[in-house]
């Protein structure tokens, strides 16, 4: 039962989301109702982000902000859609035509079953018992303690503007505009982990809409529109074959079937990298919440540009471009990759006032975000193959993408799917996945997947668009038969992962009861701008629930956004073992903490002992020692 926190975290996010429907419903008419509220809804919720941000600067997240804000949104909201010409008539008629069809029917079906699946899913995403907190699939475990740690460093951290938390004195050179609204969440009395988890339903849910959206705008069919929605979020290559390997051939099915539905070390022992893209960047990267149906408005608007040559639509479609910096690097690239593509494509004068928008609005937010410095595209490098071997390239896709591969290529060289118009828009992603498998352009390989999810979504449109013509062209049931069978298959790895979560056979503890205990007095007991000395594991409370800043976080992390920790890391080494420049470095990196608990101990050798002889212990929990270095202002 949803309590006065999260009624009030829905009504802020429903204001936010009408600000954006009311801008789309005055300046992209060309845009149906149904576009303009989906679309509208996540550039709103940006937009009133954006704006949260730029206030909490100098005033501070708080209460009344929040509020303000949402009711300034909501007035302003109601002004634009004052002449709306929204019928509701409109929508029953639209609710009549999807009932009274088999395709109608099957959208309904579909997405109406990813609204059930989404709901359950991030129902128990994070709970908390007397262990602890708990996340139910292992990626959650992996990103979300980044996320986490945002969200509580804005909330609880005074983080604006907005500084690394994570590496103490350095700038947060990542997209962390999600982050900002469920902060917000949070202020109005939500839990970080209650408002990310009914963030990521909400937005979810949009992206499943913004993906149907976009793909009924592009093939015009809404059979193919709701294909290209399962193929999309439950797509995935021939992993599967692997699992039902070991369900068949360990003669125990029903024991695997129970403890390893999917096994994420298997598949990767077995080069079966192109996993689901729900479960593999979506639901763990957050970023796409946002980046995604904003993509999707963005193609939808230099398509229509393309084909009327109207200047105004190339200006819009860079103005929401320009606010990717923030919202999700991902989408930016990708853009930079292939809308010079377009432009080749497309040889008209309106391309320049989208590059001049884009680049007038974005550069100073990427200034401001990587302070001044290339941050991970700086490890860009030439890496042919991409993560390929040990298996030939060729062959690496084919077995990764299954039958998709094959569909996908026969989509490309039917030109009668599409017009010629949207067949260009989506065959210029096709230079990502050529410029993916060429080059790497972050730190971690694998990050080239932040191109190749919206590739992906190029060519599940296009697949779909086969899928549907195929059924049509070919009703022996032979035919059909073996259409649904090579459908099944690419859908059969994303299947097995929702069915191995939703056992809950992917359950893993991500902080103890004992760290959220520490994570609460630290914030109680300490000051917001307070910097502490901790260990470097992922999950430590400091910096995912306290929100408060460490002078080196995880170093996985750091490596992956572009920063150089070497030196830092043997500082932090050097002061755990009370070596004798450590007061001197505990000054330096101007240290009011330190920490010294199981992770410390492990990683570092630290013994709490000699801190106790030099330190006061402030915050003492049943395996952590917090000790007084500096002069935080709270004590």
């Amino acid at each position: 039962m949803m309590g006065l926190s999260e009624l009030a975290s829905l009504a802020l996010l429903a204001a936010m989301a009408a600000l954006g429907v009311g801008i789309l419903h005055r300046l992209a008419p060309f845009l149906d109702a149904f576009e303009q509220w989906i679309y509208g809804s996540v550039l709103g919720t940006v937009l009133c982000s954006f704006l949260l941000l730029i206030l909490a600067i100098p005033l501070g997240l708080s209460r009344p902000l929040v509020l303000g804000l949402g009711a300034a949104a909501a007035a302003t909201a109601a002004l634009l859609l004052r002449s709306s010409d929204f019928q509701v008539g409109s929508w029953r008629q639209g609710l009549r035509d999807l009932l009274s069809s088999r395709v109608g029917l099957l959208v309904l079906v579909v997405i109406s079953g990813f609204v059930l699946r989404l709901a359950w899913l991030w129902s128990d995403a994070l709970t908390v018992d007397r262990e602890g907190l708990w996340v139910s699939q292992i990626n959650l475990w992996g990103d979300w303690t980044l996320h986490l740690g945002d969200v509580s460093a804005f909330a609880y951290g005074d983080n604006f503007p907005p500084v690394q938390t994570r590496f103490v004195g350095a700038p947060l050179a990542y997209h962390y505009l999600t982050s900002v609204t469920a902060a917000a969440m949070v202020t109005l009395g939500m839990s970080p982990w209650g408002a990310l988890a009914l963030q990521s339903f909400l937005f979810s849910v949009a992206i499943v809409l913004s993906v149907y959206a976009l793909a009924k705008r592009m093939t015009r069919d809404r059979a193919a529109a709701a294909i290209t929605v399962l193929l999309f979020l439950v797509g995935g290559g021939l992993g599967w074959t692997v699992a039902v390997g070991e369900l068949v051939g360990t003669g125990e099915p029903v024991g695997i079937l129970l403890d390893r539905l999917w096994d994420k070390k298997a598949q990767t022992a077995g080069n079966f990298r192109w996993r689901n893209i729900y479960f593999a960047s979506i639901g763990p990267q957050r970023a796409y919440l946002y980046g995604l149906p904003l993509f999707a408005l963005i193609l939808t608007a230099l398509t229509r540009a393309v084909r009327t040559k109207e200047k105004r639509v190339f200006i819009l479609a860079g103005a929401v471009a320009g606010m990717l910096p923030l919202a999700h690097l991902g989408t930016m690239l990708t853009l930079a990759v292939v809308t010079p593509v377009m432009f080749l494509l497309f040889r008209q004068r309106g391309w320049l006032w989208f590059f001049a928008v884009w680049i007038g609005v974005a550069v100073p937010q990427l200034f401001f975000q990587q302070g001044g410095t290339a941050g991970a595209l700086s490890a860009f490098r030439w890496a042919p193959g991409w993560v390929a071997s040990p298996d030939p390239w060729l062959w690496f896709w084919i077995k990764n993408l299954g039958l998709f591969f094959f569909l996908l290529l026969f989509a490309l060289a039917d030109t009668s799917l599409m017009s010629r118009t949207e067949r260009r828009i989506l065959g210029s992603f096709m230079a990502a996945f050529v410029l993916a498998n060429l080059f790497v352009f972050q730190p971690w390989d694998w990050d080239n997947t932040k191109l190749l999810v919206f590739w992906y979504l190029a060519a599940c449109i296009f697949v779909s668009a086969l899928v549907v013509r195929s059924w049509g062209q070919f009703r022996q049931p032979a035919a059909r038969l073996a259409l649904i069978l090579a459908v099944v298959s690419i859908l059969l790895s994303g299947a097995l992962q929702h069915l191995h979560q939703l056992l809950g056979l992917d359950r893993h503890l991500l902080l103890t009861h004992d760290e959220m205990v520490l994570a609460q007095r630290v914030r109680d007991e300490t000051d917001p701008h307070a910097v502490f000395i901790t260990g470097h594991q992922h999950n430590h409370p400091i910096h995912v629930l306290a929100g408060r800043r460490v002078v080196m976080g995880y170093p996985g992390w750091l490596w992956s956004q572009g920063y150089d920790y070497r030196d830092r890391q043997r500082d932090v080494q050097t002061i755990f073992v009370m070596s004798p420049q450590a007061s001197e470095l505990l000054e330096a990196y101007g240290v009011d903490y330190v920490v010294v608990g199981p992770g410390e101990q492990d990683q570092f050798g630290a013994d709490p002992d000699l801190f106790r002889a030099r330190y006061p212990t402030v915050i003492r929990t049943d395996t952590y020692e917090v000790f007084k270095t500096g002069r935080d202002s709270s004590e």
